[in-house]
């Protein structure tokens, strides 16, 4: 069980959002022929995915909705689409909650949702979890690089204090 852990203030109000990382929820680079399959993809909704990298069979979002701190820990969701099933149970969309060690540098998957069509699409998604999550070292260069960088710049905002309210 985790303590003290600060939730993030999303969407129109989180400040420390770039400007483009907040236009990218609306398209997906492409990149290369044969990704038309990627502009079905849908981005806004109830977790404003943020696009951070697309392969020619797959594509990769965060978001910083729901995502807490604690520590040098950084906890988010994150979202991959597949171009193909893939074949362990086939499904074509990963939701995953991840815990990201901004200092030490490593990560660790806390729950795994699996669903059978794109967009995260199933009405009981196959669930995947580690009851001891595993840390793995995250190497420079890499994918996982970009994804513990995007992680480890969400910072939580002061929490806001209703003037009204009485102690």
């Amino acid at each position: 069980m985790r303590s003290c852990h600060t939730v993030f203030l999303v969407g129109s109000l989180f400040l420390g959002a770039s400007w483009a990382a907040s236009a990218q929820i609306n398209s997906v680079p492409m990149k290369g022929l044969g990704n038309d399959w990627v502009k079905r993809l849908e981005l806004r909704g109830k977790m404003d995915w943020e696009w951070i990298e697309t392969y020619s069979d797959r594509v990769f979002f965060m978001t910083r909705k729901g995502a807490a701190r604690n520590g040098d820990i950084a906890t988010l969701w994150l979202r991959v689409e597949y171009k193909f099933t893939q074949d362990a149970s086939s499904h074509r969309s990963v939701l995953s909650r991840d815990d990201w060690d901004c200092r030490q540098r490593k990560r660790a998957n806390v729950a795994a949702f699996l669903f059978k069509w794109n967009n995260l699409q199933d009405p009981e998604p196959e669930r995947a979890s580690a009851i001891l999550p595993t840390w793995e070292v995250i190497d420079d260069g890499t994918l996982a690089q970009t994804l513990l960088e995007f992680a480890c710049s969400v910072q939580p905002l002061q929490q806001l204090v209703d003037p009204e309210a009485t102690e």
